[in-house]
């Protein structure tokens, strides 16, 4: 399958749906909703996100989910809910401690409304760079355990982006 975003602002509840092999090549796409709903205040009561469709999330794509759950904490909304049911992905996301931020549902979901096709957005190798490291800086700044396993990452997309 291919990756896709889908998105949908309904009844002031934001919902996310990621589908397909979510890797930092196709992350533009989430990271320009997620950076439009920080810049314009969209109203959102609350978060949801399904991953239920995704057959693999990359650290870029869980840094950006990191992200995501900062801007609901920022605005004083309710921990998102994330929807996941695939063992490996949702290893990944206890592993690296999503279930601080997000509350985390391991069963599908039964939406019933039109989602938008979010699509990559175009940016710069520079523009690039700048994504993969703020998604890893929002996934260090969950806890002590990722700072450990990330912060070499950070320091080198750093040093890599002067």
């Amino acid at each position: 399958m291919e990756p896709q975003i889908l998105f949908a602002c309904v009844e002031h509840g934001c919902y996310f749906k990621l589908c397909g092999e979510l890797r930092y090549t196709n992350a533009t796409a989430l990271d320009d909703v997620i950076e439009r709903l920080f810049r314009e205040n969209v109203v959102c009561a609350r978060v949801a996100i399904d991953l239920n469709e995704a057959s693999f999330i990359d650290s870029t794509h869980v840094g950006l989910l990191a992200s995501l759950a900062r801007y609901c904490q920022q605005q004083q909304l309710p921990k998102p809910t994330l929807f996941s049911t695939d063992p490996d992905i949702n290893e990944l996301l206890f592993g690296l401690c999503l279930d601080q931020a997000f509350t985390i549902i391991q069963q599908p979901t039964h939406h019933t409304f039109d989602m938008t096709t979010i699509d990559a957005a175009l940016y710069n190798e520079q523009e690039t760079g700048g994504m993969i490291l703020r998604a890893h800086q929002a996934l260090i700044a969950l806890n002590d355990k990722n700072k450990a396993e990330f912060q070499p990452v950070v320091d080198l997309l750093k040093q890599q982006l002067k």
